[in-house]
């Protein structure tokens, strides 16, 4: 299909060659007052060419357009589909700022450049070969002129600009890449910095940046200034070469005045694609720049391997001298072992890795040692998704119905289900204030619930699985002593006879086994 909008980009400058030199014709022809007929032929090329060229514009708009956006929706639903499917480690890369404008911007731009670059470079060779072609007809000697300003400014001149303009892209991407990291650090922390005052002192290094931008942008322009002069340059000069050629052809071999007339309108119009295809040219560095980065990030690995679907029932978890982190390794080795029926409770400070073990056991983080379900190693499944499930330390309320929030976990729950479930968790009483009940929308969006009755309901939301292992990260925290007591009986009464794994740093009183664990 690009093909396609290559020769209709071309047809689109032939139609304005042809129109051009049409006229010319035509002008130079009624001057002579030859036979009606021969007009004719003038004035419905003339009007052929008029209505070809728009036509051919009109079409490559459609057709290139067309191929771009369907080459863009495809590289989004990659890049998306690739995020879905990587673990938390992996997918923490694409949250980082470079990541960020990578998918953002980068993205389109690495399209742009079919549109802008590729495909203008296309229409350009074949419309100034078709071009030359022409003054080939019209007289020979004009060759020695078209020839030599083609392949300048088709080759030797864009290939100058390209690598002018690549070195300029990568110093301005760099530096665009350390900005956006600069101010996403400073905004995340603006609260803070305005409150023990250094906010200037935060924010006057993303200003060194912009001013580092400034300066390249500046030399990008400076560079374009230059090539756009030698451009120009070299069109005047055809042009007048041209015209001058015209005039001796006619003084010296007495040339007809229509071959004049073609010879001196021909150069006007031949160089039309490369005024179209310049102006994106200079850009080209950031386009290609672009489209590395996008390769790059398409080219990530994810840590997390995984094998087999899981077809039995879990009746056991065990961790041999396990280690699970994000990047570098900061968690001492752990070992348990814990059967259906059981709970266990994990204690430890407060960065001893405890939530990051239970990212391990939700096949979320890539992890070290042994760490086995049913006597089988945890890495060689690839169905635990909904067999294992758990809350994290930040479970997200989504802006939708209290309903759908709960059905996440199970799509064949019930309304009654859903309710003793709420029930277990104390949050009936909440439900019975709803004016619309389950059908209520809760979310960050004008939540109308507090934090700790969106983390009793993402307990809720864990209880409804249809599961075989159960993790709760920190399940009472920030409640009443009451209120967290009463918890734990109910959500323990509901767990029985599963495996239960509870983080906390404190009660949780009743449980089979105890797992401490130290930074």
């Amino acid at each position: 299909m690009m093909l396609i909008a290559y020769c209709l980009g071309a047809f689109a400058f032939i139609g304005g060659i042809g129109l051009t030199v049409s006229s010319a014709w035509l002008i130079t022809m009624a001057a002579s007052h030859p036979p009606i007929l021969t007009l004719s032929v003038a004035i419905v090329m003339v009007r052929f060419f008029g209505i070809f060229r728009s036509a051919a514009r009109y079409t490559e708009r459609l057709v290139s357009h067309k191929v771009v956006f369907a080459r863009l929706t495809q590289l989004r639903v990659g890049i998306y589909s690739k995020i879905a499917s990587s673990s938390i480690s992996a997918s923490r890369r694409f949250s980082s700022g470079t990541a960020v404008k990578t998918i953002v911007d980068d993205v389109e731009r690495a399209q742009e450049y079919q549109l802008r670059i590729k495909l203008p470079h296309a229409s350009a060779v074949i419309s100034l070969f078709t071009g030359a072609l022409l003054g080939l007809w019209v007289h020979p000697q004009s060759l020695q002129i078209t020839l030599p300003a083609s392949a300048m400014l088709l080759f030797i001149i864009p290939k100058l600009i390209k690598n002018k303009s690549e070195s300029i892209a990568r110093a301005i991407e760099s530096c665009e890449n350390s900005y956006t990291e600069l101010i996403q650090s400073s905004v995340q922390g603006l609260a803070e910095a305005a409150i023990y005052g250094y906010l200037d002192e935060n924010l006057s290094a993303s200003k060194t940046e912009e001013k580092k931008i400034r300066a390249k942008e500046e030399d990008l322009l400076k560079s374009v200034f230059g090539f756009s002069t030698l451009t120009n340059l070299l069109i005047a000069g055809s042009v007048v070469g041209l015209s001058w050629l015209a005039y001796s052809l006619a003084k010296t071999q007495g040339i007809p005045p229509v071959q004049v007339s073609m010879l001196i309108f021909l150069p006007l119009v031949l160089f039309e694609a490369i005024t179209a295809w310049y102006p994106n040219l200079f850009t080209a560095g950031k386009l290609l720049k672009s489209q590395h980065s996008v390769d790059q990030l398409m080219q990530q690995t994810d840590d997390v391997q995984h094998g087999s679907q899981l077809s039995e029932e879990i009746f056991s978890v065990s961790a041999k001298a396990v280690k699970v982190a994000w990047e570098d390794d900061f968690m001492r080795p752990v070992d348990f072992e814990i059967k259906r029926g059981e709970l266990l409770v994990i204690r430890g400070r407060s960065g001893s890795g405890k939530s990051t073990l239970a990212m391990g056991l939700l096949s979320l983080l890539p992890y070290s040692g042994s760490l086995q379900i049913n006597n089988q190693e945890l890495c060689s499944f690839s169905g635990t998704g909904g067999r294992i499930v758990g809350t994290v330390q930040r479970s997200h309320i989504f802006n939708t119905s209290l309903r759908e929030n709960m059905k996440i976990a199970n799509q064949d729950v019930t309304d009654e289900q859903i309710i003793a479930t709420l029930k277990c968790v104390e949050l009936d009483a909440l439900l019975r204030e709803f004016e619309f009940g389950l059908d209520t929308v809760i979310g960050d969006f004008g939540r109308v619930i507090s934090g700790g009755e969106a983390k009793r309901l993402a307990i809720a939301r864990v209880l409804l699985a249809d599961a075989e292992v159960f993790i709760l990260d920190e399940p009472t925290e920030h409640l009443d002593a009451d209120l967290a007591r009463r918890l734990e009986i109910s959500i323990s009464k509901w767990l029985d006879h599963k495996i239960a794994i509870v983080i906390t740093h404190s009660g949780w009183r009743d449980c089979d086994k105890t797992l401490t664990m130290a930074r």
